[in-house]
């Protein structure tokens, strides 16, 4: 059965372990900004018996650990298991480890989990502590279908068992919507802690008619994923979570949420009034491990949105045109997942920007700019990208601006419309061409091939050229 554990058992010597003593609460941010990789705090102050990880799959390297599969194959194999596979088998069990400690009515104190800070300034004056790791779920009142996404959720010093928490106009949005109409309350739990595929494709916002997103999980995984019965709400939760947290949303209320430190790297995007949960239960496993997903920019925060977005646009963009030949996708995690580079071989004019039109237009709301490059760039170098913009676009003819786009919620270049709490901004999207001419005009094309240094592709210079890129003599 894969669960965090088995994640972290696989990633050897890529895991980095922090034996040092650290608050979890207030020194866990910084921490987590700092790494380049996985991470695990064994020693936390305050919280005997806890582990705390982060930035788990930030990388190609550990989301090829995660999905079973090369770093070069990522997004192509992940497209293959969310659009050929599909969703696969969930199997209800009687008990699981996420329940081998419970804390239930007056005994919940959701303050007590090392549940930390994520940015100076955070919650205004409330003590700043955000949850941003739990996988929410809910369930459509109607049909049954569970849905998952990550939602931003703040803890308040004064309150030990209520939480805010701040919605996009998405699945569990309607869900939330269709109890609010019957004047009922929306029962609605977190999953803290289980196998990184389930969190990827937590953040897959394409249709799923009839099923939900940790089915697709468990297609992805290629194994049934047991799930339990909560304590207090009728909702069921991964098995093998580290930690639930079981709650219920009354109609109607609104309390003061945020600011917050997002992903865009600024604290703001929406700041209001927001619903809450009453939390009515929390679970654990024996010396739990508690996720982190650290909100700052360059984190896995943007990695697990960034990646089942690759694999959707890698999925909608090389049909376009009856088939394009499409290499890789990538959103990079330091553009904030509002850019998109797409690696491509055009065969015809016009479809490097048919291409970015399909890309600007897919599920997700966040890309509002697409870099179009040739086989020969490694978009994956942010060095190689650029120097393909400069030298192979021309911005009177391979630059084009699209008005009046739905943007982002939390895009703050772009301005908002209305003052509902879940935000509207309306704005222009930008796609470049940096491709070389197509395939059918070979002379053109020819013109743009890359000079190669001496000695390029010699493979018996293998052993010092990894030496050489090992130094950081490329830096």
């Amino acid at each position: 059965m894969h669960d965090l554990r088995t994640f972290l058992d696989g990633l050897g010597q890529k895991l980095l372990h922090i034996d040092d003593e650290v608050d979890p609460i207030n020194q866990a941010g910084i921490i987590s900004s700092e790494a380049g990789g996985p991470i695990i705090l064994d020693n936390l102050k305050g919280f005997p018996g806890w582990r705390f990880t982060d930035i788990l799959v930030s990388d190609r390297e550990s989301q090829a650990v995660a999905l079973g599969t090369t770093a070069d194959n990522v997004v192509q194999f992940l497209a293959e298991k969310l659009f050929r596979v599909g969703p696969g088998e969930i199997r209800e069990v009687n008990d699981g480890p996420c329940k081998e400690v419970r804390f239930v009515g007056s005994d919940v104190d959701i303050r007590s989990l090392p549940i930390p800070v994520h940015s100076v300034g955070d919650g205004a004056g409330t003590g700043g502590r955000y949850l941003g790791s739990g996988v929410t779920i809910t369930k459509d009142p109607d049909t049954g279908v569970r849905n998952e996404a990550f939602i931003r959720t703040q803890l308040r010093d004064s309150q030990p068992n209520r939480v805010g928490f701040w919605m996009a106009a998405r699945h569990n949005w309607a869900h939330y919507e269709k109890y609010a109409a019957r004047g009922e309350k929306m029962p609605m739990a977190f999953a803290i802690g289980i196998h990184p595929v389930y969190e990827i494709v937590a953040n897959y916002s394409g249709p799923h008619v009839g099923y939900d997103e940790l089915a697709l999980g468990a297609g992805v995984l290629d194994e049934p994923l047991e799930m339990v019965k909560c304590e207090t709400i009728d909702l069921e939760v991964p098995a093998h979570a580290e930690i639930v947290i079981e709650g219920l949303v009354p109609p109607g209320v609104r309390e003061p949420e945020g600011p917050f430190g997002e992903f865009t790297g600024f604290q703001g995007g929406k700041v209001g009034t927001a619903p809450v949960m009453d939390v009515t239960a929390i679970t654990h496993r024996v010396n739990p491990i508690f996720r982190h997903v650290q909100a700052t920019v360059f984190t896995d925060h943007q990695a697990l949105v960034g990646l089942p977005m690759e694999a959707a646009i890698y999925e909608r963009v090389r049909d376009v045109q009856g088939g394009i030949a499409i290499h890789d996708v990538h959103v990079p995690t330091y553009v904030a997942l509002f850019t998109v580079f797409i690696k491509m071989t055009p065969r015809w004019d016009g479809q490097a920007m048919a291409v970015g039109l399909a890309a600007l237009s897919s599920v997700n709301l966040h890309p509002k700019i697409v870099v179009l490059v040739d086989e020969d760039v490694d978009i994956y170098d942010p060095r190689d990208v650029w120097w393909a913009v400069t030298q192979r676009m021309n911005p009177q003819v391979d630059v084009q601006v699209i008005p009046n786009q739905r943007i982002h919620p939390l895009d703050q270049s772009v301005p908002t419309v209305g003052d509902d709490v879940t935000v509207m901004r309306v704005g222009g999207k930008l796609i470049i061409d940096a491709t070389k001419p197509p395939t059918w005009r070979p002379s053109a094309r020819a013109d743009f091939t890359r000079v190669r240094p001496s000695g390029y592709g010699d493979a018996s210079l293998d052993g010092v050229l990894a030496k050489v890129r090992a130094h950081g003599h490329r830096a």
